[in-house]
């Protein structure tokens, strides 16, 4: 059986003082041996006052437990400009491109800066709308290869924490809806997932496919987890086996984003009163109260009661470990 590896990814901060021996061999792999651009043009002055990321691959190695941490991704911010964005080949489309991009929208935003810009390759275009950049001129060439410019806008990042808005909450949002099957369990999992804002948890015995593994509800879990720098998904299992054997739509995100989604299994020492459940940053809560049958109920605004179950899934989270199982993906 074909599987696919996970690979971890570390993402640091640095200088080109500290790293341009390992960034230039990076670079020169990828733009001037790869794409053929010129050294002179791809190795320019602004190095030394840009800021720099390395990304590693803390994958290991085959003949030793110790990781390799080998640098297999870059990318570097001079002023407000995101640039030489460069991932070696063998590590590529498994999140390594928008870890080190997230990061440095991280970084901007939390140094006060209000937009990003960037001349993007025309071939990964998808890959930066997909990071909310928007394209705002005409194709270009730029060392031979097409380029558009793109900007982001850093207000639409702004931690809800740090600036919260005032809800107008309605009687109905503060309702407690019971529900008795899965498909009303499933619309409401679909609903509440539009509506958050930085944090996704789900406690489940196997994420339930009735509920959680279809197209709909990964795309919006993957659209969420793309949107947003500080967006977090949480998801702690008690049956991990299940959802290898199953191929969960779930795990296969989990792969495709490691750096944004994390998944455990639930400690076996852990004794919990609760069955399974999906909480909404500390607001909005969908629970099954019977893990044999579907019976629960959905609230839209209960941010008392939020509070305490997030206090419980975290005690929990902290206690439990990642599963070798969800390293290895069934095709």
């Amino acid at each position: 059986m074909e599987s696919v590896e996970f690979y971890p990814i570390d993402v640091e901060q640095t200088s080109w003082a500290a790293s341009s021996e390992v960034l230039s061999q990076l670079r020169h792999q990828v733009f001037v041996i790869e794409q053929g651009i010129p050294a002179d043009e791809e190795f320019d002055t602004a190095d030394a006052d840009a800021v720099h990321w390395m990304a590693f691959d803390s994958q290991n190695n085959n003949k030793s437990s110790t990781p390799t941490n080998r640098v297999i991704g870059c990318a570097r911010l001079c002023g407000d400009t995101v640039g030489r964005m460069a991932v070696l080949e063998s590590h590529r489309n498994i999140g390594v491109g928008s870890a080190l991009l997230r990061s440095v929208i991280r970084y901007a935003f939390n140094n006060g800066m209000q937009s990003l810009q960037l001349n993007a390759q025309t071939h990964a275009l998808d890959f930066y709308k997909g990071m909310q950049f928007e394209s705002d001129g005409e194709e270009f060439i730029e060392a031979g290869i097409p380029h558009r410019h793109m900007t982001l806008s850093l207000k639409r990042f702004i931690d809800p924490k740090v600036a919260p808005a005032l809800p107008d909450i309605s009687a109905e949002e503060r309702q407690h809806i019971l529900l008795d099957d899965a498909q009303s369990f499933n619309e409401q999992a679909t609903k509440l997932i539009t509506k958050a804002q930085r944090k996704i948890r789900i406690f489940s015995n196997e994420l339930d496919p009735q509920i959680y593994d279809n197209e709909e509800f990964y795309r919006l879990m993957f659209d969420f987890a793309r949107a947003h720098p500080y967006a977090e998904i949480h998801l702690l299992i008690k049956n991990p086996k299940s959802l290898v054997q199953s191929s969960h739509r779930l795990l296969h995100l989990y792969h495709r984003l490691p750096s944004r989604i994390q998944m455990k299994s639930l400690h076996q020492s852990i004794n919990t009163i609760h069955s399974e459940f999906l909480l909404i940053d500390q607001k909005s809560i969908l629970y099954n109260q019977d893990p044999s049958r579907y019976t629960g109920y959905v609230v839209y605004h209960a941010p008392l009661e939020a509070v305490e179950l997030a206090d419980s899934f975290d005690t929990m989270w902290e206690r439990s470990e990642a599963d070798p199982e969800f390293r290895r993906l069934p095709l």
